[in-house]
């Protein structure tokens, strides 16, 4: 009985080592947290660090959060990758992240699901299955939302361009692919050109006036978001061309422009959201998580898909700020006093 008593053991010891599950003492607060950050290369990147921060603050107050570790990955897999290896040298019961690209971070991600932390990628996916539960946006939703909005305004038939986000990232992949899933039923809409344009403003005029040079008749534009197309409007204008159907996303700039020029020429605009508050949201997740206030596929289910918020001319004046700069993002969850904080002077 002895021996089956122990064999027992090393067989629930070699169960809890595969599985990730723990029978250490339940962990108590407060808790150390880790955000590793994709980027702050553009002000979406900055103010969802902001929200995350003020989420941060709030739970700090409430005796829940700990040590915080931050790292800028700066759009570099290499970088991710070494920054969450100098995290794994230290207590981190949270690890928040979004991947800069999926399979470069899975064997570093499964080390830290093996220790116990509680792993929330958001935004993309991971392409191992060692994570606690995930909060993603569905990208190809969003991009399939613009090209429908298009298509529709177009009544089947025209030619259109794309601004396209950043070459090769997850987001800018998926927002394309459901675009396309779209454009590809209508025979006789003709996509005349299509440019990276990495979701900036300034890229994203200067593309737009190459193709308004190359173009003598275009359509419709769809974007994948960013503030590329706050800049395909002022190239237009600037050009003197008749305003048309575009897509963008909840980039106050563009908001404002579209409040403006609304009903000029053929000019109407849609507008989809990816959220600011994703790593706030998973954070606050994350908490409920290392409490044990949800069970993770019985509360909730491990993959959650974010919803997308669609700014429509009927709803735009429920976000658009003309009181705050181009560069606020409108979907977010920060108080008024959070925002000034953030916008000074504004």
């Amino acid at each position: 009985m002895k021996h089956k008593g122990l064999l027992f053991l090393c067989i629930l010891m070699i169960f809890a080592l595969t599985t990730g599950i723990s029978f250490a003492q339940e962990k108590q607060p407060p808790f150390n947290v880790a955000f590793s950050n994709v980027w702050e290369g553009n002000t979406w990147g900055v103010q969802s660090k902001a929200e995350f921060y003020a989420e941060v603050d709030r739970q700090k107050e409430a005796g829940l959060v700990g040590e915080v570790y931050y790292a800028n990955a700066d759009y570099s897999a290499e970088k991710q990758v070494s920054d969450l290896e100098d995290l794994l040298n230290r207590t981190v019961d949270i690890l928040i992240l979004q991947p800069v690209n999926p399979p470069a971070v899975s064997s570093v991600i499964q080390k830290f699901y093996e220790k116990g932390t509680v792993v929330i990628p958001c935004v993309s996916p991971l392409e191992t299955d060692k994570y606690t539960a995930s909060l993603m946006s569905d990208d190809k939703e969003f991009g399939s939302i613009g090209a429908q909005f298009i298509v529709e305004k177009l009544g089947g038939k025209g030619n259109i361009v794309a601004l396209d986000g950043m070459d090769g990232i997850t987001v800018a992949i998926n927002r394309w692919v459901g675009a396309k899933a779209v454009f590809d039923q209508y025979p006789d809409i003709k996509i005349l050109g299509k440019t990276f344009a990495d979701w900036d403003y300034a890229k994203g005029k200067v593309a737009m006036e190459n193709f308004l040079a190359a173009f003598p008749n275009i359509d419709g534009v769809w974007a994948s978001g960013g503030s590329m197309t706050q800049g395909a409007i002022e190239a237009f204008l600037e050009a003197g061309r008749p305003l048309i159907p575009m897509s963008g996303e909840d980039n106050n700039g563009f908001l404002k422009l579209w409040k403006e020029n609304m009903g000029k020429d053929k000019f109407d605009a849609v507008g989809c959201s990816m959220p600011t508050y994703f790593f706030a949201e998973g954070l606050k997740l994350g908490l409920d998580i290392v409490q044990g206030k949800v069970e993770i596929g019985k509360d909730v289910p491990k993959d959650q898909i974010l919803h997308v918020y669609t700014i429509t001319g009927e709803n735009l004046d429920q976000f658009v700020r003309p009181d705050l700069p181009d560069s606020f993002w409108a979907n977010t969850h920060m108080s008024e006093e959070q925002i000034k904080a953030l916008f000074p002077g504004e």
